[in-house]
């Protein structure tokens, strides 16, 4: 077998990095760093996958003891913005916040650290200073795709929509291809947004359709059918009879999931405002330790609950509990919720390791759901939404996922209830909605989780700026303003969209 040079190794890692495909990169990461633990762009590569792996406590770790030894200054800025992004993970966005000032003060005129900054200062609501930063960045003639996209976000609800527009179009025309691929795309998002709020639709679907097209991700359907067939074959009833499942505990443990862009996030943040309950975030534990402990972790949803080892559910049931109640900090916590939306893949596994878990299906108009995801820059391991048509086909396998764990998870032998959480009606009947979740997790009713907007949480998904504003309607049929756009779509979901939704 022919031997790896560094350079490949990296290039490898960086590929399967943007694909998505976080487990196969770590491996060659951690041995990239392993043998060069002082070179910038190995370092910043290994800390930004072990980000996406959720381990950004070791990302931290890594990435400030490597700046202590680095003084060029492209090479600081390249650690510094993966060290930022994993103490923002971590929950210390203010640390993050000074760090990149302090960096500022010495190199005012890095783009990268100008756009870096606002993109927290956004992720912290600070609308007007992130503005403010741009507009002084302009002033020293520093601007470029990040920085104006930067902006284009902070302007999004004020009277300088147009502006934004401007700024961004003016940027795009002239710099051309010379931008490479992430910005652009970042920046035609940000455009699509604009353009709709300006009303500008067809527009924006232009703006939205370009920045797809840039991100190097396939989606194989075929694949993902032929998964979701083995889930139903393995996940039944049937196979948890006899089984001695792990003990119940304290805090009790609430999953939301569901589509992205289906409020979960805001399920969260209802739950999150209670004085009892916790919000851990998206932790992605589920899905780690559903690999871990699979029979074949190659072809993992070929085996169902008595194929595994109960003995080790338990002792990862166990670490489970005790990581997020680390989390929680708070031995008076009585819920604390895994807001992780592709949990919906691992519903019978949570179940068989917590058999008094809450699940809550957060579901939302099929239209308007995948219409969000593909307006959104998810991550490439969301292959399917940057095309209407796979958005469609993947979200009837989600329903048809979703319905299946539902029907098994509510048999008596399992015993597991469903809260099936629908969009539409939390925003048409809010507090009715949010007593019954609540009584759903175990919690009595709390004024404070009807403003939840309030609580000054910072969340840590493309839904930051919506869950900081009182409950709003303007989402909710919004295909319609792009009719003429979506035929891809709506064959995509097929039958699936002849379902009545709550109005």
């Amino acid at each position: 077998m022919p031997v790896v040079g560094t350079k490949e190794a990296f290039e490898q890692a960086r590929q399967l990095c943007e694909a998505g495909s976080y487990r196969a990169a770590i491996r060659i990461t951690t041995s990239l760093y392993n043998k060069n633990p002082h070179f910038p762009p190995i370092v910043a590569l290994h800390v930004s996958v072990l980000m996406k792996l959720q381990r950004s406590e070791e990302g931290v770790r890594i990435a400030g003891r490597s700046l202590r030894h680095i003084t060029h200054k492209a090479h600081r800025v390249v650690v510094l913005s993966t060290l930022s992004e994993g103490m923002t993970q971590s929950g210390n966005l203010e640390g993050a916040i000074a760090l990149m000032r302090d960096e500022i003060v010495r190199q005012p005129e890095n783009a990268a650290l100008v756009a870096g900054l606002g993109h927290m200062l956004l992720l912290g609501g600070e609308k007007e200073e992130t503005i403010k930063l741009v507009d002084e960045a302009r002033e020293r003639g520093n601007m470029c795709l990040p920085i104006a996209s930067i902006f284009g976000r902070a302007v999004l609800r004020t009277d300088r929509l147009e502006e934004g527009i401007e700024l961004i179009e003016g940027l795009i025309e002239d710099e051309g291809e010379g931008e490479d691929k992430v910005s652009r795309g970042r920046a035609y998002n940000t455009l699509g947004h604009l353009y709709d709020r300006a009303k500008r639709y067809g527009d924006a679907m232009g703006a939205f359709t370009k920045s797809n097209s840039m991100v190097p991700a396939s989606y194989h359907d075929e694949k993902a059918a032929r998964q979701v067939q083995f889930l139903k074959e393995s996940w039944t009833a049937d196979r948890f009879e006899g089984i001695t499942r792990p003990p119940s505990g304290m805090p009790r443990p609430v999953f939301i999931l569901g589509m992205p862009r289906s409020g979960t996030t805001l399920t969260e943040q209802i739950i999150d405002a209670h004085p009892l309950g916790y919000g851990a975030g998206e932790l992605g534990l589920i899905s780690k330790l559903f690999h871990q402990i699979a029979p074949n972790p190659m072809n993992p949803y070929k085996f169902g609950p008595d194929d595994y080892d109960i003995k080790k559910i338990g002792e990862l049931a166990k670490i489970y509990r005790q990581e997020t109640m680390a989390m929680a900090d708070n031995p008076a916590v009585e819920v604390i919720t895994d807001k992780a939306p592709m949990n919906f893949w691992y519903m019978g596994l949570i179940a068989l390791a917590f058999p008094d878990a809450r699940i809550i299906h957060c579901r939302r108009e099929p239209r308007d759901n995948c219409l969000s995801c593909y307006f959104q820059a998810l991550n490439a391991g969301h292959s399917y939404s940057f095309d209407l048509g796979n958005c469609g086909r993947f979200y009837r396998h989600y329903r048809e996922i979703t319905d299946h764990y539902t029907e098994v998870l509510g048999d008596e032998r399992v015993g597991v209830p469903v809260f099936e959480n629908q969009y539409e009606d939390m925003v048409a009947d809010q507090e009715g909605k949010t007593r019954a979740l609540l009584d759903f997790v175990g919690l009595e009713f709390d004024e404070a989780c009807l403003n939840f907007h309030d609580s000054g949480r910072v969340a840590l998904t493309l839904s930051n700026d919506q869950v900081r504003q009182p409950m709003y309607t303007t989402s909710t049929k919004r295909y319609e303003r792009y009719a003429g756009h979506i035929d891809a779509l709506i064959e995509g979901l097929g039958d699936v969209i002849a379902e009545p939704v709550s109005e």
